[in-house]
C-alpha cells in the first residue's frame, strides 16, 4: 500500500480559545520549524485554529467568521509545505457546523474531511454544535492517500473498551481506499491512566490494518480540562516508534524512509498528575491574564500541596501564602506553615484570626464565651476567606481554593470559607492521593515539612479537632468515593470489598446531600475520569436516599 516517501511533523501546541490572531502566529511558527526540518507535511490537533473546547462560542456568527478568516490568513504561509489544521466549516441550510480538518498547500485549500463520530462525553457536548459527516474519504497529498481521522473517531471508554463501533467502520472504510497511513488529529483531555488507553487502541488499529498510525494531540489547559499532548506514532505492526513530550509543546517528525526501532511504552505514574495540575494552574492564570496567586496556608497538607503547585506553575516570586492562626491552631501548624513558605521561597504573611473572631463572638453571644457550635467553626473559615479576598482585590492576586476531592465529595468544607477562590486546584485529587503527591514532591529533599505528612488531618476549628471525628478513615472514604463517583459501581461491589453497608450508605448519602455546595465551587481542574463540575450532573433537590 505504501506508494512513496514522506516526512511528517506532528505539532502538539497550546492554543488559546478564541485567540485567532495568536493561534495563527503560533501555527505559522511551527510551520516554519517543520519547513526547516525538511518536512513535507505538518499536522496540528483538532480545532487547532480555535482551541478546544470552545463551547457556545460556536453559536456566535462573528466567532465562526473569525475562524474562517484565520484559515485564510494561514494560506500565504503554506508555500512548499502541506499543512493539516483543524477548524470548522459552515453547513448550508443548517445552524450546525462540521468539525473539520483542512489540508493546505501553496496558498490553497486542497482537501477537507469532517468528523464522523461526535464526542458526547460528560464534559463535551459536540452534538450541540456539530453535525456528523457520514462520508468517509482519504485526502490526496503528493501522490499519497492519507486516512485522516478527527479525535473521537478513534476512542474508547474509561474502562478501555470501544464506545461505538463507528470507529471500526471508519477505519475499514478508509482501509478500503488503500491509505498510506492513518492520521488522528485529536484534542483529547487527559485523566490519569488515559495515556495507556489511547496507546492500546491506536496500536490495535495500526496492527489490525497493517498501516502506520500517527496521533497528534493538543497540549495545555482550557478552564477545567487539561491536555497532555503525548503525541505518538505506531508502525504497521502496532509498535510505538515515536512519542512526544507530555504536558509540554513539542514537534515530533516521522520519516517514512527511516527504519525505527520500537520504543518502550510510556508509563504513567503520580508525576503525571502533578505535572497536569501544574500545567492546568499555569494556563488558567496566564490565559486569564493573571500572574500572581494567593492562598491561605494553614500548616495542613492540602494547602501545602497547592502552594507547591503554585510555586512551580507561576514562579515562587508570584505566590503569596497567608497564615491566619486562630485560638485553636497548634504551634506546630503555625511553624509548619512558616517553614513551608521558607522552603518554597514564596512570600509569607501571618495575620492572626483572634481579633476578628472575638468581635463576632461578642456580637452574637453577648459575651466572650464561645458556644462551640458549627456556626462558630464556620465563621472562622469565612473570616479567613474575607481576609484573603481583601488582599486579592487590593493587590491583584488571584485566590485559589485548596479543598480536595474527598472534602468536596462529602461537603466537609465551609461555603464562602475554605471553598472560596477562582480555581479549585486539587478539587479532583482524593485525600490519599494528596499524600502521595506530597511524597513525590519530597522525593529528593524535604520541601513540605515532614510533620505535615505525619500529623492527623484537622481543620483546627475547635479544640483537639480531627477530620476522622466527622468522617470515616480516608482510606475507606476514598475507596468508596472512587467506586461510586468514577466507576459508578453498585453497592454490592463495595460490600464485596469488605465494607459494611452502614458505612457505605453513610458515605453515599453525604455525597448526595452535598450537591448544593458543589454547585457553588470554583472550577475544578480535571485529573480523573470523573471530576466534579462538567463531568457529573446530579440534581440538588431530590429525595432518593441510600438505606436498607
Amino acid at each position: 500500500m505504501w506508494g512513496g516517501s514522506m516526512k511528517i511533523a506532528l505539532a502538539q501546541f497550546n492554543p488559546v480559545i478564541g485567540d485567532f490572531e495568536g493561534n495563527v502566529q503560533r501555527i505559522i511558527s511551527r510551520i516554519q520549524s517543520a519547513r526547516e526540518l525538511g518536512c513535507d507535511l505538518v499536522v496540528f490537533p483538532e480545532l487547532s485554529l480555535i482551541g478546544y473546547p470552545p463551547y457556545d462560542l460556536l453559536i456566535q456568527k462573528d466567532f465562526i467568521e473569525s475562524c474562517q478568516k484565520a484559515l485564510e490568513d494561514l494560506l500565504p504561509h503554506t508555500k512548499g509545505i502541506g499543512v493539516l489544521v483543524g477548524g470548522v466549516a459552515a453547513i448550508e441550510g443548517s445552524e450546525k457546523l462540521f468539525n473539520s480538518a483542512f489540508l493546505l498547500e501553496d496558498g490553497k485549500i486542497i482537501g477537507q474531511v469532517n468528523k464522523n463520530v461526535l464526542d458526547d462525553l460528560d464534559y463535551i457536548d459536540d452534538s450541540r454544535y456539530f453535525q456528523e459527516d457520514k462520508g468517509t474519504h482519504c485526502l490526496e497529498f503528493r501522490g499519497l492517500k492519507l486516512g485522516v481521522i478527527i479525535s473521537g473517531d478513534l476512542w474508547m471508554d474509561s474502562k478501555g473498551s470501544c464506545i461505538k463501533y463507528c470507529p471500526e467502520d471508519i477505519f475499514m472504510k478508509l482501509y478500503d481506499q488503500s491509505p498510506a497511513m492513518f492520521i488522528n488529529m485529536a484534542a483529547s483531555p487527559y485523566h490519569y491512566t488515559k495515556q495507556k488507553m489511547r496507546a492500546d487502541l491506536a496500536s490495535c488499529m495500526a496492527d489490525k490494518y497493517h498501516i502506520p498510525l500517527l496521533f497528534v494531540n493538543q497540549v495545555g489547559a482550557n478552564d477545567e480540562l487539561i491536555f497532555d499532548g503525548s503525541s505518538m506514532v505506531f508502525d504497521s505492526k502496532g509498535q510505538l516508534i515515536l512519542h512526544g513530550k507530555s504536558f509540554e509543546e513539542d514537534i515530533i517528525v516521522f520519516d517514512s524512509n527511516q527504519n525505527y526501532n520500537p520504543i518502550e511504552e510510556v508509563r504513567e505514574d503520580i508525576s503525571w498528575i502533578y505535572k497536569g495540575l501544574v500545567l492546568g494552574m499555569r494556563d488558567y492564570f496566564h490565559k486569564s491574564g493573571f500572574k500572581k496567586a494567593l492562598l491561605g496556608i494553614s500548616g495542613g497538607i492540602d494547602s501545602a500541596l497547592v502552594a507547591c503547585i503554585a510555586a512551580e506553575a507561576l514562579g515562587r516570586e508570584n505566590v503569596l501564602g497567608v497564615s491566619m492562626p486562630s485560638r485553636y491552631s497548634s504551634e506546630h501548624s503555625k511553624n509548619d506553615a512558616r517553614k513551608l513558605a521558607e522552603n518554597l521561597g514564596i512570600e509569607y504573611r501571618e495575620i492572626p484570626l483572634e481579633p476578628f473572631f472575638r468581635e463576632y463572638i461578642r456580637a452574637f453571644n453577648g459575651t466572650d464565651q464561645t458556644l462551640g457550635d458549627l456556626a462558630e467553626e464556620n465563621i472562622q473559615a469565612r473570616i479567613r476567606a474575607s481576609i484573603l479576598m481583601f488582599i486579592s482585590n487590593r493587590e491583584g492576586k488571584m485566590l485559589v481554593c485548596c479543598s480536595n476531592k474527598s472534602e468536596i465529595a462529602v461537603g466537609y468544607s465551609t461555603l464562602y470559607g475554605d471553598s472560596c477562590g477562582a480555581l479549585a486546584v486539587i478539587g479532583d485529587v482524593l485525600k490519599t492521593q494528596v499524600y502521595e503527591l506530597c511524597r513525590y514532591i519530597n522525593r529528593e529533599k524535604e520541601i513540605i515539612p515532614e510533620n505535615i505528612l505525619i500529623k492527623a488531618p484537622s481543620a483546627e476549628l475547635r479544640p483537639n479537632q480531627k477530620d476522622e471525628d466527622s468522617l470515616p478513615p480516608y482510606s475507606v472514604l476514598d475507596d468508596i468515593l472512587q467506586m461510586y463517583i468514577e466507576e459508578n459501581a453498585p453497592v454490592i461491589d463495595m460490600e464485596r470489598k469488605g465494607y459494611e453497608r452502614q458505612t457505605i450508605f453513610r458515605i453515599l448519602n453525604m455525597i448526595d446531600r452535598a450537591e448544593y455546595k458543589r454547585r457553588q465551587l470554583p472550577p475544578v481542574l480535571k485529573i480523573t475520569s470523573k471530576a466534579f463540575g462538567l463531568s457529573r450532573r446530579m440534581p440538588i433537590v431530590q429525595r432518593f436516599k441510600w438505606s436498607e
